[in-house]
Parts: structure tokens; C-alpha cells; sequence
């Protein structure tokens, strides 16, 4: 049984989400000049469904409609609902550490550079 905390912060972490993804598909539309309809047409849903969605009238929407929406767009469905692409995170993550360990080394060797002069 879950409590009422629990559940509460299921609904917000849906709630959440499923903003996100509206957020993302009205930029994907924006980016490319599309009207809903278009959308609709190109994802095989319909129009309706499309619409209600976007008007955040749809609070779970189907997987099967993300994917489509996501296929029609040319992207993953990991973008529309924001989770950021773990080959981007593990890349901005080298660059980080490899940013530090350049600055440490340019640190020992000024370090060094004034213990010789």
C-alpha cells in the first residue's frame, strides 16, 4: 500500500513529465514551421488526440502516441520527455574531468617553471 506522500509525488513526477513533453513537442513544431495537424498526419494519430495532448488535456499519454509523435519527428523519445542522452552526459563528463586535469597540470608546471628560476 502506498502512502499518500508516495502518491502525491507520483503525480507531480507525472505531472512533471508529461509538461516537459508537451514543452519539447511545441519546440520540435516551432523548429520546423509544423501545425498540429501536420504532426498528427505525419505521426498516424489523430488529430484530436494531438490536440488534446497539447492542450494538456491527455495526463497519461500512451506510449504508443510518444513514440509515434517521436518517430514523426525525427527524434527520441528521451528528448521529448527531457532525460538527457547518456552518451552526451558520459562526454560532458569527460570534457569536465579533462578540463581539471588540464588546469592541474598547468598548475604543477608553473609550479615548477618558478621553483627553477
Amino acid at each position: 500500500m502506498t502512502d499518500l506522500n508516495e502518491t502525491t509525488h507520483n503525480k507531480l513526477d507525472n505531472q512533471e513529465l508529461t509538461d516537459t513533453l508537451i514543452d519539447n513537442i511545441c519546440a520540435q513544431l516551432s523548429q520546423r514551421d509544423w501545425s498540429l495537424k501536420t504532426l498528427a498526419d505525419r505521426a498516424d494519430l489523430p488529430y484530436e488526440s494531438v490536440k488534446k495532448l497539447v492542450n494538456h488535456k491527455i495526463q497519461r499519454p500512451s506510449f504508443f502516441s510518444i513514440w509515434q509523435i517521436a518517430n514523426a519527428l525525427g527524434c527520441s523519445m528521451d528528448k521529448l520527455t527531457g532525460r538527457e542522452d547518456p552518451s552526451a552526459a558520459a562526454l560532458h563528463q569527460i570534457s569536465e574531468n579533462a578540463s581539471e586535469i588540464y588546469h592541474i597540470l598547468m598548475d604543477i608546471e608553473n609550479r615548477s617553471d618558478s621553483m627553477f628560476h
